[in-house]
């Protein structure tokens, strides 16, 4: 049996009508380094889709294509032994269908250590909470991992002061959970940490840079 992200499995069964084979290809063409563990992916040379480059409309639907370039292409050589036939076939079939449905992972960030230039990085100038919120901005759900926690050189001078990001939850299109994160300072100088929230979609994590003055 094909290898499945939880929630995808639960989509296909309920929808067997749905294009599975190209929302698996979405996931393994932007995420196959982390899935596979080639250390790249697809789009790391070919970009996004649409616009892709290198020639990737000759693989759209045609996974031999892809077979050939992995074996005649040395920048490809990562990917050798470690992509399966289904593997290709959901790739091509992703390729010729790029508008395929899918789930898209969306943050926010609110309060006093908002960046004004990235969603993923709060910054604190002293002691205070500010919030970060998940939503899923797609068509399909997606499943959150483990609960969220901080890693981190000075992770413990950050608090978790409320989540109901919650392991094995599922977030439901247009769905959002949300969290608040504290900074306890001790000392002087600059620390640094990262909010971690694990969910089965590209990327395996969503994550934020935390600092603290």
């Amino acid at each position: 049996m094909r290898w499945l992200p939880s929630f995808l499995f639960a989509v296909c069964v309920a929808h067997p009508a749905l294009a599975q084979d190209a929302l698996r290809g979405k996931l393994l063409y932007h995420d196959i380094g982390r899935v596979r563990g080639t250390g790249v992916s697809c789009v790391d040379c070919h970009g996004g889709i649409p616009g892709a480059l290198h020639g990737l409309e000759k693989v759209a639907g045609n996974p031999n294509a892809i077979a050939y370039a992995i074996g005649a292409v040395q920048q490809m050589t990562p990917l050798r032994g470690r992509v399966t036939v289904e593997d290709m076939a959901d790739i091509a079939a992703y390729v010729a269908d790029p508008a395929v449905a899918s789930p898209a992972v969306h943050l926010t960030t609110s309060g006093p250590a908002a960046s004004a230039y990235t969603s993923e990085r709060l910054e604190f100038a002293g002691a205070g909470t500010s919030s970060v919120r998940l939503t899923n901005a797609g068509a399909l759900p997606f499943g959150l991992g483990a609960a969220p926690f901080l890693d981190g050189p000075a992770a413990a001078q950050f608090i978790l002061a409320a989540s109901d990001c919650e392991s094995g939850a599922v977030l439901a299109p247009q769905q959002s959970c949300a969290l608040r994160v504290e900074y306890r300072p001790v000392g002087i100088g600059l620390r640094t940490a990262t909010l971690r929230i694990a969910h089965d979609w590209i990327g395996g994590s969503t994550n934020v840079a935390l600092i603290g003055r």
